[in-house]
């Protein structure tokens, strides 16, 4: 089979498209044929390598991964069902053992096992920058949305994060001040006007809203009732994330962040998904009794310095986020589909392109997803 294959840590020139071998299925694994994989950041972080982080050579990147099944399969989650050859799918990107006690609860990505990885990441599994890719049989969610296959391979990162992130958050409110039973229905598939009405007394700040995490939390949000403020590098970006529904774009090669954030909300924000890793940008625009920073990157820097007397004083709470459980997956399609969110794409690639779209990526040209087509 053809596939983008890494020989080495390095620059864009360390993906090799070649030849490469067809993988073979051992019991309880499944072979999937390739349609689409989007690019992540965890893709550049594990060609470039990372400090205290192995991989084994040669290495197949790609986590976000939709495609075929090569032959039919038993559904792992309905037992009496058989998904057939040819079926639409998508991959659960999280490698779990399904024994230890968060994933016997249906929350793998929290998963203790030393083997627990995500596939095409810093794993021993090849990802889906291939024309084919097996994984755990487990890890298939048959995909039944009207989205194409380049979007559905957009979502089983960036926008599981989120929805993850969104329901922990909401979860959170309702234990710290009581006023967030409504919220929890409205992130169902089954939400009403009023659960989403009531979510406009609420803001939330995300950084990068051309990212994919940026996107993802805008429609998420904006589904969800929320009032939306998104930060772009660059004047030529601020339309386009209005376009998304922002309520306040923050140009921050002009703008100082915590300024607007506070000249616009009066008080702060109540959530803010920090990808980026300025923990106390994120501290200092949160509004003071009940704030949340979720952490679920750190595309400037491994290390952030934080002032700790804002953090205390604002009563403020701060949660880490790494991916999100198959269940929520599965969920967020249904969430999805119902509110009619279309994952946003700014350019699809061929396979032998990775090169130019690895590129793309790590200039910050994009809006959006960056899709490889296989």
């Amino acid at each position: 089979m053809k596939a983008v294959v890494l020989h080495r840590h390095g620059g864009v020139d360390a993906l090799r498209y070649q030849d490469f071998p067809e993988p073979l299925c051992s019991k309880d694994e499944v072979l999937v044929k390739v349609h689409a994989c989007s690019v992540n950041r965890l893709d550049i972080w594990v060609r470039k390598g990372l400090a205290g982080r192995e991989v084994r050579f040669p290495h197949i990147l790609g986590c976000d991964i939709s495609g075929y099944l090569a032959s039919d399969v038993d559904d792992v989650d309905h037992p009496t069902n058989k998904m057939k050859k040819g079926s639409k799918v998508v991959v659960y990107p999280m490698v779990h053992c399904g024994a230890c006690r968060f994933c016997r609860i249906g929350k793998e990505n929290r998963c203790i096992s030393s083997s627990a990885s995500i596939i095409g990441g810093f794993s021993s599994w090849h990802g889906g920058y291939a024309e084919y890719v097996k994984v755990p049989a487990r890890n298939i969610i048959p995909l039944e949305s009207d989205i194409s296959m380049e979007e559905a391979a957009s979502i089983n990162v960036a926008y599981l994060t989120v929805y993850s992130i969104m329901k922990h958050a909401m979860r959170l409110m309702q234990e710290i001040n009581g006023y967030g039973i409504e919220h929890s229905s409205s992130i169902s598939s089954s939400s009403s006007s009023s659960d989403v009405d009531h979510n406009n007394n609420l803001f939330m700040l995300v950084y990068g809203a051309g990212s994919g995490i940026g996107v993802a939390s805008i429609q998420l949000a904006k589904a969800m009732g929320y009032r939306v403020i998104a930060t772009v590098g660059n004047h030529d970006k601020v339309e386009k994330a209005y376009s998304l529904g922002c309520d306040l774009v923050i140009d921050r090669s002009k703008q100082d962040i915590v300024r607007e954030v506070m000249r616009f909300t009066e008080h702060g924000v109540d959530l803010v998904i920090d990808h980026v890793g300025i923990w106390d940008t994120s501290i200092k625009c949160l509004k003071k009794g009940h704030g949340i920073v979720a952490v679920c990157g750190a595309t400037a820097s491994e290390h952030t310095s934080v002032e700790v007397r804002p953090f205390y004083n604002r009563l403020a709470s701060m949660f880490g986020a790494y991916l999100g459980s198959k269940r929520e997956l599965v969920e967020m399609l249904e969430f999805m589909q119902k509110h009619r969110i279309k994952p946003v794409i700014d350019s699809i690639f061929a396979l032998e392109d990775a090169i130019l779209a690895h590129t793309r990526m790590e200039m910050n040209q994009h809006f959006g997803k960056i899709v490889l087509k296989i």
